[in-house]
């Protein structure tokens, strides 16, 4: 099975090499279709329409994947599935404590409010009547959105081997996005803020770093201060 490949990115220089080197090394591989363009959801689609093959794997520019990237993610490959992502590492060492926190008590594959676009197989023909607005934070959820509206199922597995490199966004803005476009509700703030709260000392023991703490909690405010001024 051969797939094009899309990254877009605000210059090529910023592609990871590790990226690079795995793409061009796996042998499904078609076209590698790099794109500059702006915004960030307008770009995913056009580039996505560049491809020639049924499904298109997309990656952010600052994400590593494994060597075995492809093989994995077309295991999951179905009839009723219109795209599969995958649980990516934050390169973060707070944020990733936090993460291994959670994942022993629910699956980071079933949080609803994650749709881990940063790596996707995708099929090329829902971008065909895909038009999202002209975003760049929070586009990933219109473009779930428009996956299941079409019927089909966004599939996200567990972790794989991905990481994710890139700087944090800003708390504030992404969750005044989220609430201003509808993707966050009264009742995912509050289980956000309850189980940051809650869960937060628990990654400071697995870092051993007090800041951890800090970072986590600090986060929890930001993210509520830009729910409520979205």
């Amino acid at each position: 099975m051969k797939v094009d490949v899309v990254i877009p990115t605000r210059k090529k220089e910023n592609i990871r090499p590790e990226l690079l080197e795995i793409i061009k090394s796996e042998p499904s591989v078609g076209r590698l279709i790099i794109t500059e363009e702006r915004p960030l959801s307008i770009a995913r689609k056009n580039a996505c329409l560049k491809a020639t093959t049924e499904w298109v794997a997309m990656f952010d520019d600052d994400v590593i994947i494994p060597p075995n990237w492809f093989t994995e993610v077309f295991k999951h490959i179905g009839n009723k599935i219109g795209a599969v992502s995958t649980v990516a590492d934050n390169i973060d060492p707070h944020f990733q404590a936090y993460q291994r926190v959670v994942s022993q008590v629910f699956p980071l594959e079933k949080v609803d409010t994650a749709p881990h676009i940063n790596n996707i197989l995708i099929r090329r023909k829902l971008m065909e009547n895909y038009n999202p607005p002209p975003l760049f934070l929070s586009e990933d959820f219109f473009l779930k959105r428009h996956v299941e509206s079409q019927g089909y199922i966004w599939k996200v597995i567990g972790k794989i081997g991905v990481i994710h490199t890139g700087k944090k966004k800003s708390s504030i803005r992404v969750a005044a996005a989220y609430r201003r476009y509808g993707h966050y509700k009264p009742y995912h703030l509050v289980r956000r803020f309850v189980a940051r709260l809650l869960l937060a000392p628990f990654a400071a023991l697995v870092t051993l770093n007090p800041k951890t703490l800090i970072e986590l909690w600090r986060d929890n405010v930001e993210f509520f201060v830009g729910w409520l001024k979205g």
